[in-house]
């Protein structure tokens, strides 16, 4: 019914309501919507409500099985790695940490075993696989500053001019040692090879425990497979089997240095240092040591390039000298 109260300035929704209101009908806001096609819209909704849920069903069901594919491949090659690694060489730390503490102690006196006096029985001896540390003797009291000494650590002059010893004590050849010792890939450290850094045990030993494992079998994301994967690959597991493996335990000890003489550029004064040789297998003391090293001896170049590396390199000699001495003779009845 045509109403004066409409107008051209109206717009469609309000005409339409004031068109409805005034024939006695209720005005829909907005165009009309077919029921056709209403019915249409609601199917294209819920459609896409099923799909959307269905799309986030398949995405979360595809990443739990990324993460458990992801998962399980880790856990695979960590007990790939550990599944030659016997229960007892888990604990070689602690049973080193046992020798440690007892060479640290009171010194008695100087020992070599007999075996060590025979003709090539120290050199055999010496070709053993063995794990190495250095370090203040102060630092072998606790296992927190045992692992500070063996980070510090490393196969050095000392190690060298033990397996391979310059023919004469001269400097010139001490200094050649001491200045090889400084490069890993030298031809001299191919002598040191069967020789581990007791660090390395420390770094590599928790990816080769069992709580490793249970570790990654309880990663719940991918993200933290992730960084457990990288700290894995970074650890180096080779190096800490061969010390966990390690037949011998080599260790030097410093003394705490005469504070009244002057220190080289390297740190090195004149200081008491103990030497000690363990058999792993039977848990034998093999060579106990106490020697005075001083670099005063060394000329002022040398001592200001190689003091410490000329001072272990000659220890080790020292070392090499006292296992030529004659075993005591058995006492008689």
């Amino acid at each position: 019914m045509p109403t004066l109260l409409v107008t051209k300035k109206m717009s469609p929704e309000l005409a339409a309501r004031v068109q409805a209101s005034v024939a006695g009908k209720r005005a829909l806001p907005g165009a009309r919507v077919a029921p056709r096609t209403r019915s249409l819209l609601r199917i294209v909704a819920f459609s896409t409500i099923v799909a959307c849920g269905a799309w986030f069903a398949l995405s979360l069901q595809r990443f739990k099985r990324d993460t458990a594919s992801q998962r399980a491949a880790l856990l695979a090659q960590v007990q790939d790695v550990a599944a030659d690694v016997q229960p007892e060489e888990l604990r070689t730390p602690t049973a080193l940490h046992a020798w440690l503490l007892r060479l640290s102690g009171s010194y008695p006196e100087d020992l070599v075993a007999d075996e060590m006096r025979l003709p090539g029985g120290f050199e055999a001896t010496l070709a053993r696989p063995t794990v190495y540390v250095r370090g203040p003797l102060a630092n072998f009291d606790s296992m927190s500053t045992l692992q500070e000494s063996a980070q510090n650590s490393f196969v050095d002059a000392f190690v060298l001019c033990l397996n391979k010893p310059p023919k004469e004590r001269k400097e010139k050849l001490l200094r050649a040692k001491a200045r090889a010792a400084l490069f890993a890939d030298s031809d001299d450290m191919k002598r040191t090879a069967h020789v581990a850094r007791l660090h390395d045990a420390f770094l590599g030993l928790p990816f080769l425990a069992p709580d490793w494992q249970d570790r990654v079998a309880q990663a719940s994301s991918q993200e933290e497979i992730a960084k457990l994967k990288k700290r894995f690959d970074r650890a180096p597991l080779d190096a800490a089997k061969r010390a966990l493996r390690a037949k011998l335990l080599l260790v030097v000890m410093d003394e705490p240095g005469d504070k009244s003489a002057p220190a080289e550029l390297d740190g090195e004064r004149p200081h008491a240092v103990r030497v000690g040789l363990v058999d792993l297998s039977t848990q034998k003391l093999l060579l106990r040591l106490r020697r005075q090293v001083d670099p005063s001896w060394i000329s002022a170049a040398g001592r200001a390039e190689f003091a410490v590396g000329i001072d272990s390199c000659a220890l080790a000699m020292d070392v090499h000298a006292a296992t030529r001495k004659e075993p005591a003779p058995d006492a008689g009845p």
